[in-house]
């Protein structure tokens, strides 16, 4: 079976759109994301950018089938490039072939990387800044939103719905801005090569969540029990804790920022030995400085909860990128006799229901648990289908519940 022919059948597409920071490629892949959620798609949104705080280049990877997907295609049927500035750097996540179609803009000064030149494609060319600088707040990642959303067949009102809904806390004019900038854009791609193997049915049922493994493991926690969160922030584990900030609020919880990973964890005994199920979460540094004060809940029989979202390692390591590096720290890091439970998600929405299950574990067992996540998994977003409301128990909770006078042991 040929490329084109495997392309139809599996029936889903996927797109890469480039740009350095601060373009707003992240904004227009989340916002074509979301709108493929409104039109009854599902969808895998993944982000790369280098190690920089602000700045340097970026990439949103997405894939929009009929059916749930959960990775990436070995290939890109779409390049947009914004800008070409150190899109270089990703011609080994971004594979392109003689079928791809390249786009990028024709006022840019940068020429196209040989890098990627070199791997085939068909290139063509829209006047994405100055189509942009036309619009009174017009910017180049919404026209671009617009000429990609209508060359791969999304219906237009459910982009707009997005955009007025996503931009409306930035004003009308932003709103107003955003959607000319769309239909500019869309009328932009009439003449454009066909996009190969691109056939998705109309969806019958559109009720999609969008969820990132981060949100997905905050909402675990909530369902689980947790009502105490002490942690410090630590990309790529960060989003969860801005998930749980004001959802524990809402109902009765605290979340403390402690001065380091030390206190984090500590506070968590605390809290947990006096009665309210606790968690924090972290990344690779963060859980080798917590390594003793773990081994001290399972020695205390104080149940804690540890969501690691893994990065690169070692030491420090590199924040934005990915890796299981955390298996053998997770497992055998606690010194002495120090028996715990490890728990992997093995998907984003997966990181719901493990999380929980890990809060049911930890509480009905009395131990501590450690959470697998990773980067890949939890700054990914993803349409899926809302998952099942699934409720436990624990012993812990039967005897508070039955006693006023709470005691630990």
């Amino acid at each position: 079976m040929n490329d084109d022919a495997k392309n139809k059948e599996i029936g889903s597409l996927s797109i890469a759109l480039l740009g350095s920071g601060g373009s707003g490629v992240m904004t227009a892949g989340g916002l074509l994301l979301e709108a493929a959620g409104q039109a009854g798609w599902y969808g895998l949104m993944t982000r790369s950018s280098g190690p920089q705080i602000r700045g340097g280049e970026a990439a949103a990877l997405l894939r929009l089938a009929p059916r749930p997907v959960e990775s990436h295609k070995d290939r890109f049927d779409i390049l947009l490039a914004i800008d070409w500035k150190n899109a270089d750097r990703f011609v080994g996540e971004i594979i392109l072939d003689e079928d791809s179609l390249v786009i990028g803009d024709a006022d840019s000064k940068i020429p196209v990387p040989e890098a990627i030149s070199d791997m085939g494609g068909r290139y063509v060319e829209l006047p994405l800044t100055s189509l942009a600088k036309g619009i009174e707040g017009g910017r180049p990642n919404m026209v671009a939103l617009g000429a990609m959303a209508e060359l791969i067949g999304l219906p237009r009102d459910a982009l707009l719905s997005v955009i007025e809904k996503t931009l409306a806390r930035k004003g009308a004019d932003a709103v107003a801005a955003g959607c000319t900038g769309v239909d500019v854009g869309a009328g932009q791609v009439e003449n454009f090569p066909e996009v190969p193997g691109f056939d998705l049915p109309e969806a019958k049922n559109p009720e999609r969540w969008s969820i990132t493994g981060n949100e997905a493991a905050g909402l675990g926690a909530v369902r689980g029990g947790i009502r105490f969160v002490a942690a410090y922030p630590i990309t790529p584990a960060t989003e969860i804790l801005e998930w749980l900030a004001p959802s524990l609020q809402k109902i009765g919880g605290v979340l403390v920022q402690a001065e380091d990973e030390l206190a984090s964890v500590n506070q968590l005994l605390g809290a947990s030995f006096g009665g309210t199920p606790s968690l924090t979460a972290t990344s690779g540094p963060g859980l080798a400085l917590m390594t003793e004060s773990i081994g001290l809940a399972v020695a205390s029989e104080t149940p804690i909860v540890v969501v690691n979202v893994m990065r690169g390692g070692p030491s420090t390591g590199i924040p934005t990128k990915s890796e299981q590096s955390d298996l053998n720290i997770a497992l055998y890091g606690l010194h002495g006799d120090a028996p715990h439970l490890v728990l992997a998600p093995t998907s984003i929405a997966d990181c719901l229901f493990t999380t929980q299950w890990a809060v049911h574990l930890a509480e009905s067992l009395q131990t501590a648990a450690i959470v697998l996540s990773d980067q890949s998994l939890g700054q990914s977003r993803v349409l899926v289908d809302r998952p099942a409301d699934i409720s436990f128990v624990s012993g812990r909770q039967i005897q508070q519940e039955e006693r006023e006078d709470y005691r630990r042991y």
